[in-house]
């Protein structure tokens, strides 16, 4: 089976060369190669690297850890995995993949996380079940937003009691307060990234979540983002006192809304959510869909997010 395909051990740049030829590369940020290179050097030293591609359909980046296949990004800070291709895989590729995997590889399982439901990675393994033993688990959501063409047409395509609460928000939000919008650039984005951690952490689950390891991932996605145009790190400020914030992956046509985080003593000014809303008003007219990844967290529905469902697939052989 290796013979068929070309096996890459590392990130370097061949891979590079390779991965940006590529049209979904660009769909969503976890399928970037910078991205997904910072993730290995920082998070994926514990698992084994091996990139699979034929150098003209596809590539499959792959990890293994204890006989279990996986995509490269660990499901904990990657909210989207899939092959990397140009046109739509087929099945001949993908039984490639596979049959690596079990044949060469001798890989137990393959857990393929954070698969989007309806996806043509999803309806392509769905032609594989009498070849494989395959399972699809429900493994979370992924609300997004399409946005329409002004910020009115967004608020009356709210219920009346979520339109109701975000103009009254808004309304007592801007009487009180003299606000700014600041946005990270190339002079401010390593200044505010500490602030942007700093925020987070006023969460204590998130506080939880941000070890050492997860907070130099983090800061380096969002630096290499800012500075490459790929994504938004802006911050409401009051008083000169930075009160909430969100990140975003950016590409022409989406959002995707990473993490946030807001200071505890304005929450009776819902300030985390009127940054989210700000952002929708500021960028309304520039993407057509805001994807507020992985999470049901209640704010996402109030501002008029919709559910797409996230899978996890399981492979083995029969």
């Amino acid at each position: 089976m290796s013979g068929k395909l070309i096996i890459f051990n590392k990130f370097d740049a061949d891979l590079k060369k390779l991965w940006v030829t590529f049209e979904n590369q660009k769909e969503n940020p976890f399928l970037n190669y910078d991205v997904n290179k910072i993730w290995h050097d920082i998070l994926g030293q514990k698992y084994k690297l091996k990139i699979l591609t034929d150098m003209k359909s596809f590539i499959a980046p792959i990890v293994i850890k204890d006989n279990i296949a996986y995509f490269c990004g660990s499901k904990d800070v990657f909210d989207f995995h899939n092959l990397i291709y140009d046109k739509n895989i087929n099945n001949q590729s993908m039984k490639l993949i596979l049959d690596h995997l079990f044949i060469d590889d001798k890989v137990l399982k393959i857990e393929l996380n954070s698969i989007l439901q309806k996806s043509h990675l999803h309806d392509c393994l769905l032609n594989f079940q009498d070849d494989y033993d395959i399972e699809f688990v429900n493994e979370d959501v992924s609300p997004g937003i399409n946005l329409p063409d002004s910020f009115d047409e967004y608020l009356l395509n709210l219920s009346k009691k979520n339109r109701h609460e975000i103009r009254r928000k808004i309304r007592k939000f801007e009487k009180i307060f003299e606000f700014k919008i600041i946005n990270a650039n190339n002079e401010n984005v390593d200044k505010l990234l500490l602030e942007f951690i700093r925020l987070m952490k006023l969460n204590p689950e998130k506080k939880l979540f941000l070890n050492q390891d997860r907070v130099n991932f983090m800061s380096k996605i969002i630096k290499y983002s800012v500075l490459e145009g790929k994504g938004e790190l802006n911050f409401i400020e009051i008083n000169n006192d930075l009160v909430s914030t969100s990140f975003a992956f950016k590409n022409n046509e989406k959002l995707f809304v990473y993490n946030s985080g807001f200071n505890n003593d304005y929450s009776e000014y819902s300030v985390g959510l009127i940054n989210h809303v700000y952002n929708i008003k500021n960028k309304i007219n520039t993407y057509s869909y805001i994807d507020f990844l992985r999470g049901d967290e209640e704010y996402k529905y109030r501002i008029g997010c919709e559910d797409r469902n996230l899978l996890t697939i399981n492979i083995k052989v029969k």
